[in-house]
């Protein structure tokens, strides 16, 4: 999907990808950062055809039905849709029952992992009165504009928002979504996740025609973009009265330079990265409530000889505190009682070491596959050294961060269980009412080395498909 902005540079017309931190005008060369990026924004939807046009064609189109209206007037009205994205993670438990020939029953635990792209619109205003409940998938080819009062139709009203950002989120974590199981199948827990998530308000157009059929006269709403007539009824008094406030929840969409705020340089052009690292003096920038912030981060270099091709995948390191069923577990001691390893350790060494979660943060196309891999690098609880960034850090291959540190902890979550073994029921009955308490978190890129069709990590030797990542 495209953003439609106006370069504060030299005020061209240029397209920026909804994914994308990063502006650059494709006329002047101009690059900026986009503020907000990681907050509530809001767009709006031009209409096409003028109020007219619309008229004209509703009168023809009803005649066709035996209708004989006259068009008294119309203006353009905006209602606001709250529009969710992100990632499904969805794990699910339970038993699979088989019968064999001679007659015997049988049955063995399974656990399986799914994972798929997330997308929601639905009403921020009271739709009762006309049914469009969801503005559908069309939305995601439209290009859209940042809400500019100055930039609609200046007569046009707009609907109040009525359903506030905290119910939004609720709604969206409430929709019942698809499971794996089977006709034989019996399901103990299904744990479903919401990933990576964000929040939008789209101002989508539709044409309020007042008609007059006889002697009555009513309200026809026509949607802005297909020009199709919406079913329900509104009275001219209820649209009038609704459509005095207006309140966004969001801030216009600003731009700061893209200029590392320590030594001034220019950022390296990562339009994806959410967490931006300057060459020259090796720190981490993000932008928060327009301003950059430093984010503290380390580097392993891990085991064997370094190589100048090496990718540098970067990982959320939480110091976490599980709690569950009346029960604290904030050391390894602990966290192996639940966890067992089959390497035994001893225990007065596991009790002074902290739980710590490794929660990918680079780009992934195969969610399932990279949460596996996360979920056994974190249960052996790996000793990784880690140092500042080395002299040569301007030279490294260093991968984007694309997951925010506070999405990381809810994915923190869904790693969680999947340490669990299928089979492992008293571990699966304590967790899965579990609560993750985040003491810290720390940005850590660690190295790889490629083999083949892998990446494999140096420490501890694990891997993963280099098509399951995205590096460029």
């Amino acid at each position: 999907m495209e953003i439609v902005l106006s370069c504060p540079q030299c005020g061209a017309e240029v397209d920026l990808n909804e994914d994308a931190s990063v502006f650059r005008c494709r006329y002047c060369d101009s690059t900026l950062k986009p503020t907000g990026r990681n907050e509530v924004e809001s767009f709006f939807f031009p209409p096409k055809g003028t109020v007219t046009q619309v008229g004209k064609a509703l009168a023809a189109s009803l005649s066709k039905q035996g209708r004989r209206i006259r068009v008294i007037g119309g203006q353009i009205l905006y209602a606001p849709y709250w529009r969710v994205r992100g990632q499904i993670f969805q794990w699910v438990f339970g038993r699979k029952y088989e019968t064999g020939q001679s007659g015997v029953s049988s049955f063995d635990d399974f656990k399986r992992a799914r994972a798929s792209p997330y997308y929601r619109t639905f009403p921020a205003f009271n739709s009762a009165r006309w049914q469009v409940i969801s503005l559908g998938l069309r939305v995601q080819v439209l290009k859209m504009y940042p809400y500019n009062r100055e930039k609609m139709d200046p007569d046009a009203v707009i609907l109040r928002q009525e359903v506030p950002l905290g119910e939004a989120v609720k709604r969206a974590l409430q929709v019942p979504t698809q499971t794996l199981t089977g006709p034989r199948e019996r399901i103990e827990l299904i744990k479903t996740q919401l990933i990576g998530e964000t929040y939008s308000l789209l101002y989508f157009p539709f044409h309020c025609m007042s008609v007059a059929e006889g002697s009555r006269e009513q309200l026809v709403m026509v949607d802005g973009l297909s020009h199709k007539v919406i079913e329900g009824q509104a009275s001219i008094q209820e649209v009038d009265r609704e459509t005095r406030v207006l309140h966004l929840p969001s801030r216009p969409m600003d731009f700061i330079p893209f200029k590392c705020p320590n030594c001034g340089w220019d950022f390296p052009y990562r339009p994806f990265s959410r967490v931006h690292l300057c060459r020259t003096c090796a720190r981490a920038w993000e932008e928060r409530g327009g301003k950059y912030q430093e984010v503290g981060f380390t580097v392993t270099t891990g085991k064997g000889p370094v190589k100048a091709s090496d990718p540098y995948l970067p990982f959320w390191k939480l110091m976490l505190v599980i709690e569950a069923k009346g029960r604290t577990y904030d050391d390894l001691k602990a966290f192996y009682e639940l966890l067992p390893q089959t390497r035994v350790q001893p225990p007065e060494t596991l009790a002074n070491r902290p739980i710590l979660f490794y929660v990918p943060a680079f780009r992934i196309r195969n969610p399932v596959a990279v949460e596996r891999f996360a979920a056994r690098f974190t249960r052996i609880q790996p000793v990784i050294p880690e140092s500042s960034p080395p002299a040569d850090f301007h030279a490294i291959k260093a991968a984007d961060v694309w997951l925010p540190a506070g999405e990381a902890a809810e994915m923190a979550e869904v790693i969680l269980l999947g340490m669990i073994p299928k089979r492992a029921r008293r571990t699966l009955a304590v967790l899965k009412g579990a609560d993750l308490r985040l003491k810290s978190h720390g940005l850590l890129w660690m190295r790889f080395r490629e083999e083949g069709i892998f990446l494999r990590e140096t420490v501890t030797d694990f891997a993963i498909q280099k098509n399951c990542v995205e590096i460029d």
